[in-house]
């Protein structure tokens, strides 16, 4: 992601030089420390984005591309993730030329940059709305659909990215492409296209994966359900109840719970990745001078992304079901009168409070030499 920020001078950065190719602004020694880090962080996530597509082909076999599209669809985001470091690690040219210039190499850093971001937004989303599609509304996956999803993607990123500097660029206004802050982005001279084909994008997908994920793990939870006529309600039970909704749970649901309970963490990494750097872009739009200090950090966050997919897949692995045991995720399941005691879960046991003792009946005891026997008063009637 690219911003324009303030420098060292309280003034934004111009960009100047282009037709000469000189720095736009020599970078500082401060600056200079800065983006080093940066690239490093972004050398570590290639790094990390290249352990996961080998970790991938290496592993045993699975049935989980025939019936999900979780593969091609993760392949994708981590593909994006390697052109955002990509994208970064042009950065490693200007700090030892001393500073951005514009030119060929500049121009093709803000595409990749752009295309790396934007293709993680969409990725990002498509995985949220791919686990809606799987366990909401728990409809088949067929092969054209899946590749339908892999080519309208990427159709789309290519159409955002290459829309700026074919329709979108004027002559007068300067080049789509070029120095911006402190490495190649979108210039300056196009605000609208940085935020609506880029931070929009950005923001968008965070916001709608984020709910669609909560539906998602309300609805493999037991808390949002379908009555037999088709309507939806939403039950709540307290967390000293929770276990009553596990009893209900066949092991399809089971394995539902688990895969929802993990995916969800992807849009809220990617979250996490882009608010720092969106509180830059907030402040810029405000007016406010964003200190490079922060900028540099918010960035050196950002290009961790492919970083945090990999800690996130190899901590969540071993706790996603093995998928040739698990039954398809569009086998038809029962719906529930709301009314019905088994849309309330079990109930094996109910431990009375002590105050609801006094509120009893009293029920006489007649005891008959070392045995008790409890009677109601109709029974010692009947016995005479």
């Amino acid at each position: 992601m690219g911003i324009a920020v303030s420098r060292h001078d309280g003034q934004k950065d111009q960009p100047q030089g282009i037709a000469t190719g000189l720095p736009v602004t020599p970078y500082t020694s401060f600056e200079n420390g800065f983006i080093s880090t940066i690239v490093a962080a972004a050398f570590l996530s290639a790094l990390s984005v290249i352990f996961l597509f080998l970790l991938n082909i290496l592993r045993p076999p699975s049935r989980l591309g025939d019936r999900t599209n979780i593969p091609i669809i993760f392949g994708s985001l981590i593909t994006s993730n390697l052109l955002q470091s990509i994208g970064t690690l042009f950065n490693t040219r200007w700090v030892l030329h001393g500073g951005v210039s514009s030119g060929t190499l500049c121009s093709l850093q803000g595409g990749i940059k752009q295309a790396g971001n934007v293709g993680t937004a969409v990725w990002s989303f498509a995985l949220a709305l791919h686990a809606f599609h799987l366990l909401f509304l728990r409809s088949r996956v067929s092969k054209v659909n899946k590749w339908l999803t892999l080519a309208l993607g990427w159709t789309f990123i290519v159409f955002v990215v290459s829309i700026g500097p074919l329709a979108i660029q004027r002559k007068a206004v300067g080049p789509y492409f070029g120095p911006s802050g402190f490495w190649c982005w979108i210039t300056v001279q196009y605000p609208a296209a940085q935020t609506f084909l880029e931070y929009m994008l950005e923001w968008t997908s965070a916001f709608f994966s984020f709910v669609l994920y909560m539906i998602v793990l309300l609805r493999v939870r037991g808390n949002l359900l379908q009555d037999s006529k088709g309507k939806w309600f939403l039950r709540w039970v307290s967390r000293g109840e929770s276990w009553q909704l596990s009893f209900a749970r066949d092991y399809l649901d089971s394995c539902t719970v688990k895969m929802a309970a993990i995916i969800v963490w992807y849009p809220v990494i990617y979250t996490v990745l882009i608010v720092p750097i969106s509180i830059a872009r907030f402040a810029s739009y405000a007016g406010a001078r964003v200190p490079p200090t922060f900028t540099f950090l918010a960035d050196i966050v950002f290009a961790l992304g492919g970083f945090a997919n990999l800690l996130l897949f190899i901590g969540t692995r071993r706790f996603i079901p093995d998928i040739n045991t698990v039954p398809d995720f569009s086998t038809p399941r029962s719906r529930l009168d709301k009314d019905s005691p088994r849309a309330f879960g079990l109930t094996p046991f109910l431990l009375m409070p002590n105050d609801a003792e006094d509120s009893l009946p009293k029920v006489p005891v007649v005891s008959d030499g070392d045995v008790s026997v409890s009677w109601s008063e109709e029974e010692k009637t009947e016995l005479g």
